[in-house]
């Protein structure tokens, strides 16, 4: 089961503009290697794909790089503002937007893809289900989300929330196709990488 104790969070806005991004915990320069792994085996590299919580941008770059049409979204004006002067102009196919995923600004239908390494498990019990309704908007009949989010057996104190298999198909199952829950870690800075969960739905509505 999720806690059910209410997790304190930054105001992101403040942290981007106050700490070094390279230091940032979730800070991966390449590409989540869980979503790698799968984008290979499912032979994807064309689409439109939302890096969801973008932050420094480098899983909406190297998206890019793999060929695919990327906007990077984030809730932080400052660390949109930041990518959009450092890669808009280097990746024509990569746009970067200011957007809250709670009450997103997004047409309906529009993403083949979702990629969420860092927003879901940071939402209290109560948020979920504006992010569960928002996500199953904007994406496309068929689309695929890629979830990556702590897991239950990760023993740090702090942090965002934690989910067991059993958790995402509660939340999850009614209009997603679940086709794949792994076991893996959550790579950026910390030592050792958190154990988290990476997993892969089919949106059926």
């Amino acid at each position: 089961m999720t806690e059910s104790t209410n997790r304190k969070f930054p105001t992101w806005d403040d942290y981007y503009k106050n700490e070094k991004i390279e230091k940032m915990p979730w800070y991966n320069e390449k590409l989540d290697f869980d979503l790698e792994e799968k984008l290979n085996v499912m032979q994807l590299n064309d689409g439109i794909f939302l890096d969801l919580g973008t932050g420094p941008g480098t899983q909406a770059i190297q998206l890019a790089k793999k060929g695919f049409d990327v906007i990077g979204s984030d809730i932080s004006e400052t660390v949109i503002k930041r990518n959009k002067i450092n890669y808009e102009n280097k990746y024509p196919n990569i746009k970067f937007v200011i957007d809250n995923i709670l009450n997103s600004d997004f047409k309906d239908n529009y993403f083949d893809y979702i990629f969420d390494r860092g927003c879901f498990h940071v939402f209290s019990e109560e948020d979920r289900p504006k992010y569960y309704n928002q996500i199953k908007r904007i994406l496309k009949q068929n689309g695929t989300l890629f979830l990556k989010c702590f897991s239950i057996d990760e023993p740090m104190k702090d942090g965002p929330y934690r989910f067991s298999h059993n958790d995402i198909h509660n939340i999850f199952s009614k209009n997603f196709e679940i086709k794949d829950i792994k076991k893996t870690v959550y790579q950026g800075t910390l030592d050792p990488l958190p154990k988290a969960l990476f997993s892969i739905m089919k949106l059926i509505k």
